[in-house]
């Protein structure tokens, strides 16, 4: 997971296996839809046929395991769908919901460009054109007027019935026959600050500049952390533990620095000199140990990488009474003594201090002209 081909890959294998595990039945069903991995199927024989259908595929491959979920009064939800079979015989369908919906979307009250407040109540009544049939089309539109302006607090002027102008529900016209739309000759991301951004997008846009505007009010500011954060602590390498006499500690771990931290740890609290040089000169000397120091010199996978990594390190470091790692011919040493020793790095930046509403849209502002005369010059 995690390489743009995972997704096509993972499709063709589905529908390879999709293949060969429907032609080795006997009775298959008679309709077999998939999306990614839902999958809507209509079952035309019996139910311990059905059963049957569903063992066989389970055991068609070993990583590949289906659960089921059968018709309910009639109806079956699928992805974003209710379908249902209506006494006519005929499917209908419409928007489906988890019981455990809230129908609680952006406020209207909240700090955004009124074009990302419009998005919403347009993006709902075009799924409820998409997802509902002519016979629950106006419920579904009902309920979504009700949501936004009870819950969420949107004018009624807000929320058109119909779908939103030149956006038409499905692709009725051919994308080689649309017209091309000419594109601006540039574009800018600017923070959402209020009226003061609205005048200054008029002024962009009459010089051919088209303005997206970002929020710079997120919960990350409310919320910020003031834990200083370690990443590199996740990952394995060459470490460095600092004590307060000048003297370090070089080791290797194919784990994450932190649980080998908790293992130097340990051996202190426990005082388990076998297992830690660092805890035996500390508690040897009653000096203090200073873990939140504590780093990675180099991020390495590989153990010989990092064994001679270590030894190098080791060589160049003044340590404490330690193993000295692999063997280094002192040949290399001229070249190891050559660099500096690698500075620890750089603690993370304090949260910025709390602002006045004043002082916060001032500096804003003059971010914004700042932007703007770089890109007009």
């Amino acid at each position: 997971m995690g390489s743009p081909l995972s997704p096509v890959i993972a499709n063709i294998f589905m529908e390879h296996f999709e293949t060969t595990a429907l032609q080795t039945l006997s009775q298959r069903p008679s309709l077999w839809l998939r999306y990614v991995d839902d999958t809507f199927v209509i079952w035309p024989h019996s139910k311990p046929d059905l059963d049957h259908f569903l063992a066989h595929i389970n055991q068609h491959h070993p990583s590949i395991k289906f659960t089921m979920e059968t018709e309910q009064n009639n109806s079956i939800p699928f992805l974003d769908v209710l379908v249902t079979k209506s006494p006519s015989g005929k499917p209908a369908h419409q928007v489906y919901r988890k019981p455990t919906h809230t129908d609680r979307y952006l406020h209207y009250r909240s700090f955004h460009h009124p074009s990302v407040l419009q998005s919403v109540p347009n993006a709902l009544i075009r799924r409820a054109h998409q997802l509902s049939d002519a016979d629950h089309l106006d419920q579904e539109i009902q309920h979504v007027t009700t949501a936004l302006t009870s819950i969420n607090e949107y004018p009624r002027h807000k929320i058109q019935s119909k779908t939103p102008a030149n956006k038409p529900v499905a692709n009725s016209t051919p994308e080689e026959n649309q017209p091309a739309a000419t594109p601006p000759k540039q574009t800018i991301v600017l923070p959402y600050i209020g009226q003061a951004s609205h005048k200054i997008q008029r002024i962009l846009q009459a010089a051919d500049i088209q303005v997206r505007h970002s929020s710079s009010n997120k919960l990350h500011s409310i919320l910020y952390s003031h834990k200083h954060k370690h990443p590199n602590h996740k990952k394995a390498g060459v470490y460095k533990i600092p004590c307060e006499c000048g003297k370090v500690y070089i080791g290797e771990t194919g784990r994450n620095l932190e649980t080998r931290l908790k293992e130097h740890r340990t051996s202190f609290r426990l005082s388990d000199w076998d297992k830690s040089a660092i805890v035996k000169h500390a508690q040897q000397h009653e000096h203090t140990i200073e873990w939140d120091n504590s780093h990675l010199i180099s991020i390495m996978k590989h153990w010989h990488t990092r064994r001679i990594r270590e030894a190098i390190e080791i060589h160049r470091h003044n340590t404490v009474p330690q193993d000295s790692g692999l063997y280094i011919n002192d040949i290399w040493k001229p070249l190891i003594n050559k660099y500096p020793v690698t500075p620890p790095p750089p603690p993370p930046p304090a949260p910025p201090p709390a602002q006045s509403i004043f002082v916060f849209y001032t500096k804003n502002i003059l971010k914004i002209l700042r932007h703007i005369a770089e890109r007009l010059i």
